[in-house]
C-alpha cells in the first residue's frame, strides 16, 4: 500500500500547485490597492443609450421631406412604427387612438406629460421632457433635463443629456445615466447608475480638510507591514478623532471612529463600519458589509460582497474624483452623493 499511497500524495500535490498563490492569497490577503472600475467602464455605461441615438439619427435622416417637420405618423426606413410630435403633446394625445405605446416616440419640443402613459417602445426627446406620475418607458433617450414623475417605471434603460431628475417611488430597471446629474427621490428602486454626480434629494461635496492634524494613531501590538500596508489579525476598532497614515488590511471587522481619518485604503475580511464624519482617502473594500455614517467621506472606489448602506450626506468620490459603488445590495439615505457609478444587480433603494 505504501507505493500507492505515496503515487497518491505526489499526483494530488503536482494537482495543487498551480492553485497555491492563489490559496495562498485566500488564506492571507494582501490586495489592498483601489480597484480602476470607473476608468475602465464609464465609457460602456450609457452603451444602449449611445447606440439608439445613433441608430435614431440615420433612420430620420432618410424619411421623406414632409416627415422631418410637423407632427407625423408612419414608419421608419427599416418598418418600425412611430410618431413624432413637433409642437405641443397635443399631437402625441390625439394620436393615442392609434396605439402611441406601441411605437417610437419622437419628440421635438418641451415637454410635460400629464401621466400614466405607456410607452412600449424608445421614447426619444430632442428638447427638456418631464413625465407624470405613473408612467412606463421602455427606454428613453433626453437630449436635454430629463424627469421622472413619482411612481413611474424604466423598464430597460434612461439617459439624459442633463440633469436627470427622478421622483420617489420610481422603479429603475436596466441602466440609468446622465452626462450631468442624477438626482433620485425617496424610496427609488434602481440596479445601474452612471453620472458624474449621484445625489439622493441634495447633493453634498466632499469634506475640507481638517484645520489642524488629528494624533496619529498607532496600530497594536502584532501588527505588520506587508508590503505598502498593514495588516491586523482579527476586529480593529480605531478610536474617534485621530489620523492613520497608511493602508490597511484586517482580517476581522473595521470600526474606523467618529471624525477619524485614514490615509490610505482599507479592507476587511469581514465588515467595514465608518462612523459619522470619518473619513477614508483611498478605497473601502469589505468582504460582506460597508456601512459609511452621516457625512462621512470615503474618495475611492467602495465594494461589498454583500451589502453597501451609505449614511445621510455620506460622500463617494469627489468632482475630480470619480469612483464606484458596488455590490449585490445598495441603500442610499438622504443626502448620500456618489460621483461616478453606483452598481447593484440584486436591487439598490434609497431611504
Amino acid at each position: 500500500m505504501l507505493p500507492v499511497l505515496a503515487l497518491f500524495g505526489v499526483t494530488f500535490a503536482w494537482f495543487l500547485l498551480p492553485m497555491v498563490p492563489a490559496l495562498r492569497e485566500l488564506l492571507r490577503p494582501t490586495d489592498v490597492a483601489p480597484l480602476q472600475v470607473v476608468d475602465r467602464s464609464s465609457g460602456y455605461v450609457a452603451y444602449f443609450a449611445r447606440n439608439f441615438r445613433s441608430y435614431l439619427e440615420r433612420q430620420m435622416a432618410a424619411l421623406p421631406a414632409e416627415a422631418q417637420a410637423g407632427d407625423y405618423l408612419g414608419k421608419l426606413p427599416d418598418g418600425t412604427q412611430f410618431i413624432r410630435v413637433h409642437k405641443s403633446a397635443e399631437g402625441l394625445t390625439h394620436e393615442a387612438g392609434a396605439g402611441t405605446e406601441n411605437r417610437l416616440v419622437v419628440l421635438d419640443a418641451p415637454l410635460t406629460l400629464p401621466g400614466n402613459e405607456m410607452f412600449l417602445m424608445e421614447v426619444y426627446a430632442r428638447a427638456t421632457l418631464i413625465g407624470g406620475p405613473h408612467a412606463v418607458y421602455r427606454a428613453i433617450y433626453a437630449e436635454r433635463d430629463l424627469g421622472l414623475g413619482d411612481g413611474s417605471k424604466v423598464l430597460r434603460w434612461a439617459h439624459a443629456g442633463g440633469t436627470l431628475g427622478v421622483s420617489g417611488h420610481c422603479v429603475l430597471r436596466g441602466r440609468v445615466t446622465s452626462d450631468k446629474r442624477v438626482v433620485l427621490g425617496h424610496n427609488v428602486v434602481f440596479e445601474r447608475i452612471g453620472a458624474p454626480v449621484i445625489s439622493v434629494v441634495r447633493e453634498n461635496e466632499p469634506p475640507p480638510p481638517p484645520p489642524s492634524s488629528p494624533k496619529e494613531f498607532r496600530l497594536p501590538e502584532g501588527s505588520k507591514r506587508v508590503g505598502d500596508h498593514m495588516r491586523v489579525t482579527g476586529d480593529l476598532d480605531i478610536p474617534e478623532g485621530v489620523r492613520f497614515l497608511s493602508s490597511l488590511v484586517v482580517s476581522g471587522t473595521l470600526r474606523i471612529g467618529m471624525g477619524t481619518i485614514v490615509e490610505g485604503s482599507v479592507k476587511a475580511h469581514r465588515d467595514v463600519e465608518l462612523a459619522d464624519e470619518a473619513q477614508v482617502r483611498g478605497a473601502v473594500v469589505a468582504r460582506r458589509r460597508v456601512m459609511v455614517g452621516v457625512a462621512a467621506w470615503i474618495g475611492g472606489p467602495v465594494i461589498a460582497e454583500e451589502r453597501i448602506r451609505l449614511g445621510r450626506g455620506a460622500v463617494v468620490g469627489g468632482p475630480e474624483m470619480p469612483a464606484t459603488v458596488s455590490a449585490p445590495e445598495v441603500e442610499l439615505a438622504n443626502g448620500a452623493t456618489v460621483y461616478g457609478q453606483i452598481s447593484a444587480p440584486m436591487g439598490g433603494r434609497t431611504f
